[in-house]
């Protein structure tokens, strides 16, 4: 019986007939205090568990950190942070104070980064005294090539004198106060049956791992410490494998060892018949293949070569004897900044919710269309190819009886491996209202005891990262505006364009998707085609964006954008985004984004540009707190004309790298102007990776530190990658 009706029952009877006869007036106000008993009551029965750190609500975690007098830190919803293993840990932290595993544990818990913590002091080298006979070498053993590897890293070995320039500028490092923070913004993902690309060299069976066709090192999967009291380890870091490192832990372990990563040779016989070879662990050697092209790798018959450093390896004989069509495939681990592109990583958020959008009011559709794309793959729904896909999505929508029934179409192809596919030679066709879904995705492991059956709609869109070699031309043929229909790309990596064909697409939408070709995103828009396309990219990668006539949009959230955007007739909005080319544009709304290049835009009385980097001789809509903007003002107010003359050249972005396959990928580099670095309108760092709330998790980091370091020392703060 709840709060309210004991208190109703406790009445007289007289009155509880009178309220009855009444309508219930007495009823309803204790309704309304039985509202406020139960949430006392629940207050009372929380209040013990709110007393401790491991069972207070969310909420009170700050409270319970500034009765300890702990600094404030801020919220990170980047990484569903919470202050709950900060608080906790604190006494351990003050016990430990200074120390380096401790402030290892402490940049973990404020940044979630991994981390390695290097007492620079003990680093330092000084001349043999009398009072003082034990001193250390200046010198290091040449001969020790793996000391040599760790030389200027946070593993090195060497020692080095004194730095009199102050580590919290960046520029000194080594002195006996020092105390250096070495962090990686570098995530590790693992991708399995990976099409290695041949390098064509005569007499050599020569691959790269990387699908691409690049140079890329491998990576390990990071351990995880155990040990609280323990500093992080090479292994424990995301670290490039190293040839010296990785064939001195397999001499180690011998027939224990484990690779980082496997190799399949996959074929056909004299007859035919499919052939899989499978690489043992005990016939691999690491070596150096950096120069195959001139000095060819001889390895055994029965024993295959790998460069882990650059990522190549050379079957021996055996491997490839006798077969025919030979396709290589590995599996390996890769090494991002974060979720931008396709990738390997979890999508399923984002993807039901797209979903949602027509299965849910008002559209209320069901998926009518679903097939899935693997290479070796055979059965129902299963096709070999992504052009077999298109061409049974055709012929349905073809097929449908009227314009209504194909209105109401919604389709989900699935590309369910890593592997590298061909390009469709077929336009996907989306008629008036059509919805299409190209998605590298499978379909999930039924629950345990459950058939394994395949319900439409149900997909597990991670762990595989498939490309695609070639264009996706898609046509639109939408009839009203008002029944809008749109294609879906989402986990590919295209190595072409997505091209909006002449016709009426209504939507263009690509999610966590790279598209790496000239002119990436190219909508044909010759007389009225395509003038209600919108186009929508979040957390991807996309070259140039070409649109002649004007179409419905350009929205961006989140994405990178490697070339130039060139859309004279059309609006666009940038959320978050980096754009590394010029642009012309129609009108621009922008927020927290890095313009790279000249920007030209038509329309200056809509719009503005608000936390932004964009060049200052740029035409563009109002701007407001935007740089370099900001520094100029305050150095003309200086009243220093040259440094004024200068702000251009110090404020601009430099990144780490602007190679879309790379760890750092438009990072902004450590020597960036400080302005720049915290542009962004949370004080962050602006551009594709705003997301991430860098600039908050360093600023949590470093107001924490003073309270946790022995007096005297000072720290500094070291990003590699």
């Amino acid at each position: 019986m709840s709060v309210r009706e004991t208190l109703y029952a406790q009445l007289p009877a007289v009155y509880r007939r009178r309220d009855a006869e009444l309508g219930g007036p007495l009823r309803a106000l204790l309704a309304i205090i039985d509202e406020q008993l139960q949430a006392v009551q629940a207050d009372i029965e929380t209040a013990w568990d709110n007393a401790f750190i491991e069972t207070a609500e969310e909420s009170l975690v700050p409270y319970i950190g500034e009765a300890l007098g702990l600094p404030v830190a801020r919220e990170v919803r980047a990484i569903a942070f919470s202050r709950r293993a900060f608080v906790a840990n604190t006494i351990g932290y003050r016990r430990r104070k200074g120390t380096a595993a401790m402030l290892e544990l402490l940049a973990r818990d404020l940044t979630n980064y991994p981390a390695r913590v290097v007492e620079l002091f003990t680093r330092m080298t000084w001349n043999e005294s009398i009072s003082h006979p034990t001193g250390r070498p200046a010198t290091l053993d040449i001969r020790r090539t793996s000391a040599l590897e760790r030389l200027g890293g946070p593993f090195e070995e060497a020692t080095r004198t004194a730095e009199v320039r102050r580590i919290a500028s960046g520029r000194g490092t080594h002195n006996l106060p020092n105390v250096g923070l070495f962090l990686w913004r570098t995530r590790i993902w693992p991708l399995a049956g990976v099409t290695a690309t041949s390098m064509s060299l005569a007499g050599q069976a020569a691959y790269r791992f990387s699908p691409l066709g690049e140079d890329r090192p491998l990576y390990a999967a990071i351990e995880t410490e155990t040990d609280p009291s323990a500093i992080a380890t090479e292994a424990s870091v995301p670290l490039a494998l190293s040839r010296r490192r990785l064939w001195a832990r397999a001499r180690a372990l011998k027939a224990d060892m484990t690779w980082p990563f496997w190799i399949e040779v996959h074929g056909r016989d004299a007859g035919d018949a499919p052939v899989v070879r499978k690489v043992a662990p005990g016939q691999i050697d690491i070596c150096d293949l950096s120069a195959i092209a001139t000095v060819p790798a001889e390895p055994a018959p029965d024993r295959v070569e790998v460069d882990p450093q650059i990522g190549r390896l050379v079957l021996g004989a055996d491997f490839t004897a006798g077969l025919s069509d030979i396709e290589v495939t590995t599996g390996h681990f890769i090494a991002t900044t974060g979720e931008l592109g396709a990738g390997p990583w979890e999508r399923d958020a984002l993807v039901q919710e797209w979903l949602a959008r027509w299965t849910g009011a008002p559209e209320s559709r069901t998926v009518t269309f679903q097939v899935l794309v693997v290479r070796d793959g055979a059965g129902p729904d299963i096709v070999a190819t992504l052009d077999d896909a298109i061409q049974q999505w055709n012929s349905l929508v073809a097929g449908l009886p009227d314009d209504e029934a194909r209105s109401r179409a919604l389709g989900l192809i699935l590309v369910g491996d890593s592997r590298t596919h061909a390009a469709p030679a077929t336009a996907i066709e989306m008629p008036s209202g059509a919805v299409l879904g190209v998605l590298g995705a499978t379909w999930p492991e039924p629950p345990n005891g459950a058939p394994p059956g395949r319900p439409k709609g149900q997909l597990a869109a991670d762990s595989v990262r498939p490309i695609v070699v070639g264009d996706l031309r898609v046509r639109g043929a939408a009839t009203t505006a008002e029944n809008r229909g749109e294609l879906l790309v989402s986990g590919l990596v295209v190595t072409g364009r997505v091209v909006a064909l002449a016709g009426s697409l209504q939507g263009l939408r690509l999610v966590s998707a790279t598209v790496l070709g000239a002119n990436a995103i190219d909508v044909v828009t010759a007389n009225a085609d395509n003038a209600a396309l919108e186009v929508h990219a979040s957390r991807s990668i996309l070259g140039d964006i070409e649109a002649a006539g004007a179409i419905g949009g350009i929205h961006l959230t989140d994405t990178a954008v490697t070339g130039q955007v060139h859309a004279p007739e059309t609006a666009m909005t940038a959320d978050g985004s980096t754009v590394l080319g010029a642009c012309e544009l129609g009108a621009l709304s922008a927020s927290s984004s890095i313009f790279a290049g000249l920007m030209t835009v038509e329309q200056h009385q809509e719009g503005c540009l608000r936390f932004c980097y964009v060049p200052a001789s740029s035409r563009t809509p109002r701007r407001f707190r935007c740089q370099p903007d900001l520094a100029l003002e305050e150095a003309t107010q200086a009243g220093d004309a040259s440094v004024a003359a200068l702000v251009p050249l110090r404020v601009r972005p430099r990144f780490v790298s602007a190679d879309p396959m790379a760890p750092g990928f438009l990072v902004l580099a450590p020597d960036a102007a400080p302005e720049l670095r915290g542009a962004a309108e949370d004080s962050g760092e602006p551009g594709s990776w705003n997301h991430l709330q860098h600039g908050i998790r360093l600023a949590n980091l470093r107001n924490a530190l003073p309270q946790f370091l022995r007096f005297g020392l000072e720290p500094g703060i070291f990003f590699l990658v």
